[in-house]
């Protein structure tokens, strides 16, 4: 951080962590320089007059010289001080030095590489703060992906040729990241129509966390009968005769529809590793460098950690991963911390792959639903909170940061009671924990987790599930569903993540774009005006925002001199495309520490290849990606918008005669 702090540009250095004399907790400078970075950011930035100073070495010698130089680019830094710039160069997997095209030109040897990103914008590598990539990606090359696809018929045509390519005892599986809502038919599929798009190959299509479809196969395969008992969490739908039509409602847990998904055959330790990496390209694919894993319902540590384990000791993770132990059985999730305290301890790994807390359920009962439509079971007064307490204490007796799920306030507000009494006896200030999702959390609520130093990681449920949460709360509600202008006013750390990829998509854009706009897939504007976000500030809670979260805000998060080459050039300009082609948008380079992870288009030769896919059945080889409307038609955008101009607190501005391109 020191490197990076010297010189503030044209705002007044103010953290504390600057001083001579400062001597507080790292955590405490943590916290304000996010509360400092952010107020810069909303209210400082719309106030330069010019270009900050760039960061540059003072000198430039031959062992100096840089690896790799970004030039040509309109390079959004996130940095309040000097948040726009030309060029940047690259060492050792770091940012050496950040200002104009000239001033890095100096730093070029004979065996420097030279990026020229043409004009295009070029952002920090998106750093999603809370998702589930490691359970995804055991799945991913298996997986039919509905995510962004327009129309009903579209999807029901990939399951159906997907259906006659896949052999037994594999079935066609679409799990999550898509809502009926984004469909130009407005509706779900049929049991009928699945039917008779998938005829004997054993099929599952699930619904966010809601429901899932499970074909005539699929039923006869599972052996359910009219004397098969619901699931814990859920319900079969019946006949008149009792007998399965295939059709499974989530009413009370996730875990309903999960226990369903795990009967499903898997496929080989080899391949899961294969279809990881694959994963990890789609991530790259859409300008994501880093994630924060948060576990999920049936990844348990380290059985299913076995895969993203292996990439990482052989060097081959293309995304950084700081995951979080999510507890796995309801009712003894004390007995599976005990376990893993003895396995793995926190912060252990690198900066690839690297331990970084507990969450995002440290205990059952202190949820709440991920079904929007459905009403919230209120555990019963005090079995939840003597759980939650002897956990949390065992936790922070660890030195973990921990993250538990609250989407309402009935929920936040009792585990708000339990970490207020452990607090008294056990400090959480030196821990950086909070609460997901937030949805429904009320003043009150808020003020109390501000109280004591919480945290909060929002995910973009609403632009897919938003529909379901207008119907049963209302337009008041969901107007103000999470609160983030509360959230921002009062100070708390506050970052976004996807949740992706069952309760929404993997695609950070989507997120983005709803950030902005506080519109659903299906087009309802839901968010309250006061809500939305413009789209820096959008930008950082998907970057700087996830990184203070997993304690990498000195690594991670802006383009700055210290922090980690990670960073995107982008097929349109975010900052000026129409609002609702945000969504469109994806990386055409992709770079992580100084390594290029991903390239398209003009820089489709510098793209790393990956091993191929053996198996030809497997459906990432015609629908391995996010759903798009074409590379042809993104350059297109990016070439409409390419004057060369400086970022502002709102957006590209005209460019300022200091040199900066």
């Amino acid at each position: 951080m020191a490197a990076a702090r010297a010189g503030c540009g044209l705002i007044a250095c103010s953290h504390l962590s600057c001083s001579p004399g400062a001597t507080r907790n790292a955590v405490d400078f943590g916290r304000r320089d996010f509360l400092i970075d952010a107020l810069a950011a909303t209210a400082g930035l719309t106030g330069l007059g010019g270009c900050a100073a760039p960061l540059m070495p003072e000198t430039s010698s031959v062992q100096e010289r840089a690896e790799v130089i970004v030039t040509n680019g309109r390079i959004a830094t996130l940095n309040p001080r000097a948040p726009a710039a030309g060029a940047l160069a690259i060492r050792g997997g770091s940012i050496v030095a950040v200002g104009s095209a000239a001033e890095i030109e100096r730093l070029r040897g004979p065996a420097t590489q030279v990026i020229d990103a043409g004009g295009r914008t070029v952002i920090p590598g998106i750093n999603d703060g809370h998702t589930h990539f490691i359970r995804g990606g055991l799945t991913y090359t298996n997986e039919v992906r509905w995510d962004g696809v327009p129309s009903l018929a579209e999807a029901l045509r990939r399951v159906r040729e997907q259906a006659q390519r896949t052999p037994s005892p594999h079935w066609v599986q679409v799990i999550g990241g898509w809502t009926w809502a984004q469909f130009q038919e407005q509706r779900y599929p049929t049991l009928d129509e699945i039917n008779a798009a998938t005829g004997d190959t054993p099929c599952m299509i699930m619904h966010l966390y809601d429901r899932a479809w499970l074909n005539r196969s699929g039923v006869r395969a599972l052996g359910w009968t009219k004397d098969t008992p619901n699931m814990f969490g859920g319900a079969i739908e019946r006949d008149a005769s009792g007998n399965p039509t295939g059709l499974v409602m989530s009413t009370t847990s996730l875990a309903s529809l999960v226990s369903v998904w795990l009967r499903i055959p898997r496929l080989s330790p080899q391949d899961q590793i294969l279809s990881t990496r694959y994963f990890m390209r789609e991530h790259n694919r859409l300008g994501v460098t880093s994630v924060i894993d948060a576990g999920g319902g049936g990844q348990n540590y380290p059985d299913n950690y076995a895969a993203i384990a292996k990439l990482a000791a052989d060097g081959e993770m293309t995304l950084r991963i700081g995951y979080t132990l999510f507890a796995q059985a309801p009712g003894k999730e004390l007995d599976n911390y005990t376990a893993w305290s003895k396995l793995v301890k926190y912060g252990e790994g690198n900066d690839y792959y690297r331990m970084i807390g507990t969450g995002e359920y440290i205990l059952y009962a202190a949820g709440d639903v991920a079904n929007f439509a459905k009403d919230y079971p209120v555990p019963p007064a005090g079995v939840m909170e003597k759980n939650l307490s002897a956990v949390v204490k065992f936790i922070v007796q660890q030195g973990w940061p921990f993250r538990q799920h609250t989407s309402f306030d009935a929920s936040a507000s009792r585990v708000l009671d339990v970490l207020e009494q452990v607090n008294r006896e056990i400090p959480l200030k030196n821990l950086r924990w909070g609460l997901d999702h937030c949805e429904g959390l009320q003043p009150k609520t808020l003020e109390r987790l501000a109280a004591l130093g919480g945290s909060i990681d929002i995910q973009n449920r609403m632009s897919l599930d938003g529909e379901a949460f207008l119907k049963k709360y209302g337009a008041q509600a969901a107007a103000d569903a999470p609160p983030i202008a509360r959230i921002r006013e009062m100070g708390i750390p506050l970052a976004c993540g996807t949740d992706g990829n069952r309760a929404t998509s993997y695609n950070p854009w989507i997120g983005l774009h709803w950030l902005v706009t506080g519109k659903t897939l299906g087009g309802a504007k839901l968010q309250g005006d006061r809500n939305l976000l413009d789209r820096t500030e959008a930008l950082r809670l998907y970057t700087a925002g996830g990184a203070w979260v997993s304690g990498e805000e000195g690594k991670k998060g802006t383009l700055e001199v210290g922090k980690f080459a990670d960073l995107a050039i982008l097929s349109a300009d975010y900052f000026n495309v129409p609002v609702d082609r945000i969504k469109d948008i994806e990386s055409l380079l992709t770079l992580v520490g100084g390594k290029v992870v991903y390239g398209a288009g003009p820089y489709s030769r510098l793209s790393p290849p990956l091993p191929p896919v053996a198996q030809d059945w497997l459906p990432v080889r015609e629908y391995g990606e996010y759903y798009k409307r074409g590379l042809e038609d993104a350059q297109n955008l990016a070439r409409a918008f390419s004057r060369p101009q400086l970022i502002a607190d709102g957006g590209w501005g005209e460019a300022c005669g200091c040199g900066a391109i």
